[in-house]
């Protein structure tokens, strides 16, 4: 990642760098979300810059200023303020609604490990983004299907049926848990309109895509 970003050049050798990466941002990993601090992670990482060959691309070095300068004015405010616990919202909300393939590729990451769809994950996220009075479900929820039925939404619509058949049997019960954390969202007539109109976007192709697999499975 560190390459990828420009912290480090292509040609440096990481092996020795690991170690020292791993104490510092494994001890911020290990610590309770409602500690997590920018600024101590920031003087952590700084004091390696001194003794290893990272550099801060201009952009990340603006962007970290603004985020701890934030931090520290809050703080300042509310000797109780965590800046994870408002950020989540935020994060959760562009994870749901992101339109750009990279994003799509995130909420995958963060949905699926090991090719296994984590129902839980997905609930922790739309209450977290749910905690924002002015977040709305239903275009979400739009653009969410239509994805589904697209051709970039093949993966997705076969690991989403492999995840409700998971161990031979249809997991119901996570899927009532979902309906009933959004169903005051999502009333009956706003959710059919949302429906047709992301079916009035997706090819007879596409609906047949999504319809075949799921009409294949048998209860036994």
């Amino acid at each position: 990642v560190f390459l990828k970003v420009g912290f480090l050049t292509p040609e440096t050798d990481i092996m020795p760098i690991v170690p020292a990466l791993e104490m510092v941002l494994g001890e911020a990993i290990g610590e309770k979300v409602g500690d997590f601090n920018f600024k101590t992670i920031t003087d952590k990482f700084s004091e390696l810059m001194y003794d290893y060959p990272f550099r801060v691309p201009a952009k990340f070095a603006l962007i970290i200023r603004s985020l701890v300068t934030q931090e520290g004015l809050a703080l300042s405010l509310n000797p109780n303020f965590k800046i994870v616990e408002v950020s989540y919202p935020y994060v959760a909300q562009r994870l749901l609604t992101g339109e750009s393939p990279q994003m799509r590729r995130r909420l995958l990451e963060v949905l699926f490990k090991d090719g296994q769809f984590r129902w839980q994950r997905l609930e922790g996220m739309i209450a977290i983004a749910r905690s924002d009075q002015n977040f709305d479900l239903l275009p979400t929820a739009q653009l969410g299907l239509q994805y589904l039925l697209s051709d970039e939404g093949k993966f997705l619509r076969r690991q989403l049926v492999m995840a409700l058949t998971e161990d031979n049997r249809l997991h119901t019960e996570e899927v009532q848990r979902l309906w009933e954390l959004v169903k005051d969202d999502l009333q009956p007539e706003r959710l059919l309109n949302a429906a047709l109109s992301s079916l009035k976007e997706v090819s007879s192709e596409g609906i047949a895509a999504i319809l075949t697999p799921v009409a294949a499975f048998k209860v036994e």
